[in-house]
């Protein structure tokens, strides 16, 4: 009884952790070109350029040239 506990134990803890050392999505440094389609508050929208639109919070230490990106800007994200 207690090795079907403890099988049963060990089964349902690799089916929860299995699922994120498979992610093949792994985030990596590179720089996103796209066109803002929305604002709210200190978060932006960008459509890029393979059509997905991606969000983007720009926080404390965000540098931007001139002013803040508004809707229809081409902008550079690093």
């Amino acid at each position: 009884m207690r090795k079907r506990i403890i099988f049963t134990l060990l089964l349902v803890w690799i089916l929860i952790i299995f699922p994120f050392l498979t992610n093949p999505a792994l985030a990596e440094p590179k720089v996103f070109y796209g066109k803002v389609v929305g604002t709210e508050f200190s978060v932006i929208q960008v459509r890029g350029d393979d059509g997905k639109v991606s969000v983007f919070w720009m926080g404390y230490k965000t540098r931007v040239d001139s002013r803040v990106p508004f809707f229809g800007d081409r902008v550079r994200i690093e």
